[in-house]
């Protein structure tokens, strides 16, 4: 799982380079929370878990908006979708677990 997050904090700083300096800022600010609850995931702190799931489900939110707005296609959001579900997914079993 953070390895998704890990790679997710990337794709944040690549699809918000050319956005506004909002957009910038708010896409550094993203990259940084998920890379440190992927650092939380890997030293296995008991909070790192459940963060991941609300991320995966606050992202699953946000692309929906995003799509719903326009500023985001058809493959941008199955690619979030995915990544989302599997996150939230991945997050459980290891509660579970």
């Amino acid at each position: 799982m953070a390895v998704l997050l890990g790679a997710a904090a990337i794709g944040v700083i690549f699809r918000s380079a050319n956005a506004s300096t909002v957009g910038r800022y708010g896409g550094l600010m993203a990259a940084a929370a998920l890379g440190a609850v992927a650092v939380g995931v890997v030293r296995a702190r008991p909070w790192a878990d459940g963060a991941a799931f609300f991320l995966g489900l606050f992202w699953l939110w946000a692309a929906v908006a995003l799509r719903i707005q326009g500023v985001i296609d058809a493959p941008e959001i199955f690619v979030w979708l995915v990544w989302s579900i599997a996150v939230m997914v991945g997050s459980v079993r290891v509660r579970v677990a």
